[in-house]
């Protein structure tokens, strides 16, 4: 009877004590039960028909080669193609004159909605394109497309092929795996601007970096979200085969805008962004690229890959961590800041270190700067 009554108390004490701990919010990403370890993670991988198409050879495995050595290069060859164009063809001269200030004036870069198309992103080469870089997606947590989402990428590495590759292209398998979220590549302004340039990453969806069109763009709310790489130029600089180096210590920029719009932040991380191509390292040239750095506002990194300038062939494997809360603060504190920053290095961190021994095992160790 004692063993009973102790037994009862103790299921009405459990009872009471329920509905309280269901109403506490969320302190940290991790405090949820299950751990985030623990659960599976969903793995979208390549389609058959990309899987099929990067096992071949001869002709297939050369279109492969050239398609992404073009598009690695589209920020140089498309401008390029205009300035050509423009010194060369003189009755174009004036027409192309009108065009470039209406690219440099085009409200649509900063509007918060882009100019996203959809059969450019599915056009047939970016089937050949993601065949030499298979991508493969994985999600901690599927996510809520009633909510709008910072997604923080990492690493930036030479030329940013996760911008365009995993984020831009429709056969990289994100719309499925994010259906009813519209992710949108920040990129800098005086990227955007560039003749034929601006056109190709208007049409991926991008959108400039600056705080009015980040806040246009999270406003909308509704699954509209931004994906920015954090690090930047500055971070391309420690691009290396295992390099793991992040520029991130300072980097708080989109955390302020997160908590000014409400969003939750993503940690991502693509794992093979890093080993696409390799960097020529020299005390006195990064001196030297520090400099030019400060000066021009970008970053200049002596970089090779296979037969010169072709990107290494090297899978990308694209993994979205669980979204960091955050508590909608119209003006956030520094306090504010640097509290949700810490807890989203965290859960970077523990994201890498949870997959680094699937996808990375002969990575380094992640350090962040």
């Amino acid at each position: 009877m004692g063993g009973s009554a102790r037994q009862r108390e103790k299921k009405q004490k459990q009872e009471e004590e329920q509905p309280a701990l269901a109403e506490q919010p969320m302190a940290t990403a991790t405090d949820n039960d299950p751990s985030p370890d623990d659960t599976e993670p969903l793995v979208f991988e390549p389609s058959k028909e990309i899987m099929a198409l990067s096992q071949k050879g001869g002709l297939s495995m050369v279109m492969q080669t050239v398609l992404a050595t073009i598009f690695a290069f589209l920020i140089v060859i498309l401008p390029l193609i205009y300035l050509l164009i423009f010194i060369n063809v003189s009755w174009l001269r004036i027409p192309l004159a009108i065009y470039g200030a209406y690219c440099y004036m085009d409200p649509t870069i900063e509007n918060g909605v882009g100019r996203r198309t959809q059969w450019v992103r599915s056009m047939w080469p970016w089937k050949y394109v993601n065949a030499y870089f298979p991508v493969r997606l994985v999600l901690e947590q599927q996510l809520d497309p009633s909510f709008s989402y910072v997604f923080g990428v990492s690493p930036h590495g030479i030329l940013c092929f996760s911008g365009q590759v995993v984020i831009g292209s429709h056969q990289s398998g994100l719309d499925d795996a994010f259906d009813g979220i519209t992710i949108h590549p920040i990129v800098l302004q005086h990227a955007l601007v560039l003749p034929f340039f601006h056109e190709y990453a208007l049409a991926l969806g991008s959108l400039s970096s600056s705080r009015k069109s980040i806040r246009k763009c999270l406003s909308h709310g509704k699954g509209k979200s931004i994906a920015i790489v954090v690090g930047g130029a500055k971070e391309s600089l420690h691009t290396n085969r295992g390099n793991r180096r992040l520029v991130l210590g300072n980097r708080k920029g989109f955390v302020r805008e997160a908590l000014i719009a409400g969003a939750p932040l993503v940690p991502t991380f693509t794992f093979g962004e890093n080993d696409i191509f390799l960097q020529l390292e020299h005390p006195l040239l990064r001196k030297v690229q520090l400099w030019l750095q400060s000066k021009m506002m970008f970053a200049l990194p002596l970089f090779y890959g296979r037969f010169g300038l072709v990107p290494r062939r090297t899978p990308l494997t694209t993994v979205f961590g669980r979204p960091v809360p955050v508590e909608k603060t119209p003006e956030p504190t520094h306090e504010e800041i640097n509290r949700v920053h810490a807890l989203y290095l965290s859960e970077l961190t523990r994201v890498y270190n949870r997959f680094k021994p699937i996808y990375d095992p002969d990575g380094d160790e992640l350090v962040i700067v």
